[in-house]
């Protein structure tokens, strides 16, 4: 019975942060960004991307809620406003709409940790989600999520360019799109959670 719990939980966890990753939906920034490098340094490139992501991951898995206690933020009114942000990622996503501009081909060592590290792995949406996850099934659960995403991210990355020409670019779009959607709806239940707890006056 414990075991079938822990597993349901793992996989809520697993795939909270799968869905807000996106590691389909990483696929044409990398290709973009890596395009002119020779595929030794693309392959180093993925190891760097992950590297610098795990680590921000670790950070605010153990210390997400720290800094939310030192700023004096519950977590109710955390969910809430971190749902209204994966609301918005969500509807971009589904719609295609670009919100700034798409950074150019820049050097290695530039785009790992900006943009694709951070925000596009680890972004306003996966500190949220993995706060979130925290609070409700722990440090552990959610760590073991984390790295399991990490390796899946890892292996779309260091593959991205036979990935990308399998699907294709409508394949490619097709998932993100779908992606959206489910990320739309795990944002509405974000909000949904985060103001039952406030209007009862209790904490998650």
């Amino acid at each position: 019975m414990f075991q079938g719990v822990w597993f349901d939980s793992y996989f809520t966890a697993f795939f909270s942060l799968f869905v807000i990753m996106d590691a389909f939906g990483a696929l044409p920034l990398f290709l973009m960004l890596s395009e002119k490098i020779p595929k030794a340094k693309r392959v180093k490139a993925a190891n760097n991307t992950l590297l610098v992501a795990a680590i921000l991951l670790l950070i605010f898995i153990f210390g997400g809620s720290a800094i939310l206690n030192y700023f004096g933020i519950s977590i109710p009114s955390f969910q809430v406003a971190g749902g209204l942000i994966l609301l918005i990622i969500g509807l971009k996503i589904v719609l295609g709409l670009k919100l700034g501009a798409q950074q150019k081909h820049v050097e290695l060592y530039e785009f790992t940790a900006v943009p694709m590290a951070t925000p596009l792995i680890v972004g306003p949406g996966t500190i949220t989600t993995t706060i979130i996850l925290v609070a409700q099934y722990g440090y552990v659960l959610v760590a073991l999520a984390a790295l399991l995403n990490l390796i899946v991210m890892w292996i779309v990355l260091r593959n991205a360019f036979f990935i990308y020409r399998f699907l294709g670019h409508q394949g490619v779009e097709i998932i993100s799109r779908i992606v959206g959607i489910i990320l739309t709806a795990l944002a509405v239940e974000f909000i949904h959670e985060g103001l039952v707890a406030l209007v009862s006056g209790s904490s998650l």
